[in-house]
């Protein structure tokens, strides 16, 4: 996945509450990545689990939906 970061892709504005923000900084420090890297990493590791939020409080994932089709 590392490798994948160093890509060029697009960028996007994310406006994060100081909470969430003190955890993405914290976390970045814990693993000695950048914040940028590790929201990047951990929004992709999360969209690899989730396909779909559909549904507020109710979470579908991708394992979830092969297995109905």
């Amino acid at each position: 996945m590392t490798s994948d970061i160093k890509k060029k892709g697009r960028s996007i504005l994310l406006n994060l509450d100081t909470e969430l923000s003190d955890k993405l900084t914290q976390a970045a420090k814990r693993s000695g990545r950048s914040k940028t890297k590790e929201a990047t990493l951990r929004l992709t590791d999360h969209l690899d689990i989730y396909s779909d939020l559909a549904t507020p409080g109710i979470r579908f994932t991708a394992q979830n939906i092969e297995k109905a089709e």
